[in-house]
Order: structure tokens, then sequence, then C-alpha cells
């Protein structure tokens, strides 16, 4: 279900995922608290026979999480992570109408990101940390580079092509092996692009222009976020990146 908010931020608007069976609902990124889209969803919920049990958070991001608290209470349902910027934990079985889901843990976008999985009908609710068309930013300093590579060989080593990613905002994601590998390679050509400017003695928001020399100012700001980002990435010793640094120091 898709969240009447879109923006520079969110694009089309949060995408609100409503798993459904055996009379049992779990809600995943409520989105934003706007009673519209919070009707909408109980009238899904209804129409399916079923009442909301849980509500999960991807991350802890506004858009995914304000309906939360509104949406819980009307169903009497807990919220997990029980507490803003919690982590829900890895392994975390979900059981929705025999179908069994599980929490995989995917920070990077934020510290506090997990995935959905959904075994039996080869899915993953991503949240932020894989969207459709772009890679997300990197909310930092609570998110880094590191994690979220890290998470995006996890969920490649997880999933083949004949599984799905549900995003948390944008289409879904056919093929995701492959696309992961294609995201990953844009996510290194940018780490290898900063690592230039940054050589060449430019400041983090001056990087960002440079990358993104028509982008508006909102947008820019969640770029010079991901730029700092990079540039932490950069400083801390680590095999994997040595290589690009010697590129963009030569």
């Amino acid at each position: 279900m898709l969240a009447p908010n879109a923006n520079a931020w969110t694009f089309e608007g949060t995408n609100t995922w409503v798993l459904t069976g055996g009379g049992d609902a779990v809600v995943v990124d409520p989105g934003p608290d706007d009673p519209a889209h919070l009707d909408a969803i109980d009238e899904v919920v209804k129409s399916s026979g079923s009442r909301v049990r849980e509500v999960l958070l991807s991350h802890h991001h506004n858009d995914h999480s304000d309906a939360a608290t509104p949406l819980a209470e009307r169903w009497s349902a807990p919220v997990r992570p029980r507490v803003q910027r919690g982590v829900v934990p890895e392994g975390t079985r979900f059981d929705v109408g025999g179908t069994e889901a599980w929490v995989l843990s995917t920070p990077g976008h934020t510290a506090d990101g997990v995935s959905l999985v959904v075994p039996e009908r080869r899915l993953v609710l991503t949240g932020d940390t894989v969207l459709a068309r772009v890679n997300p930013f990197i909310s930092h300093p609570d998110g880094t580079i590191a994690d979220m590579l890290a998470s995006m060989r996890r969920l490649g080593g997880l999933v083949d092509d004949d599984w799905v990613f549900l995003p948390g905002h944008g289409p879904v994601v056919r093929e995701p092996r492959s696309y992961l590998r294609d995201r990953t390679s844009d996510r290194r050509r940018r780490v290898e692009q900063v690592a230039g400017h940054a050589a060449r003695g430019h400041t983090s928001a001056e990087i960002a222009r440079l990358i993104h020399p028509h982008l508006e100012s909102t947008r820019l700001r969640a770029a010079q976020a991901s730029v700092e980002a990079i540039l932490h990435y950069l400083s801390e010793p680590r095999s994997d990146h040595d290589s690009i640094t010697r590129k963009a120091h030569h």
C-alpha cells in the first residue's frame, strides 16, 4: 500500500506492506500518521478477514514509523521495536497463517535497519536497505557504508534471482541477486568518485554539489550525508577500499 507522502525524500511515497493469513495480519512500516492511510490499512486487513496482530518497523525514520502507535492502538497490537531506534532482534519469527517470516539484521541506511524474510514465498521486505531504481542515502553518522555493504552481501547470499524484494520505496525489485550486484557496483563507483574529490581537497558539501550539480537543496542534504558516510568509510583501515584510495591519490 502506497502512503500519501510523496516528496523529495520518499519518491512516490512510503510502501506499507500488509501480510495476512489465517486471520492474522502483520503490518510492516505503516508509514505517516495520516488518517486516510490508517483507514485504508484497516480496510485491507478487514477485507482479508484478519486482525492486526503486530506492527513491525524496518527502521525508525518517521516516514515509516509515525503511524505505528496509532495503528497499534486501533487494534490493541504490539509494535516491534517497542522503542524508537530500538532493534528487532535477528531471527525474530512471525507466523502469518502458517507462513513463517523472520527478521534479518540489515543496518546501513540506519543502524537499526532490519529486513523481513518470507522464505516460503521467496520474498524479502527490505525497508530502506534496498530501494527500487537507486541506492538509498546513508543516514550518517547513524548509518555507515561498511554496514550497508555488509547488509547487501548478506541479502545477496540469501536470495537468488527467482526471489522478489519488496522495498520501502518504489516498485517491486525482481531478479534481486543481479540487482544487488549492480547496486553494489554503483556504490563502489561512488566511493571511488568521492575519494578522488577528497584527494583534491574538497569538503563534503563541495563534493555533494560536484556529484549532484542539479539536485535541489532538500535532496542535496541527503547526498551530503552519504558523502560524509563515504569519507568516514575511507578514513577507516580496511583492505577492501585500499585500492580505491590508492587510485584516487594517483
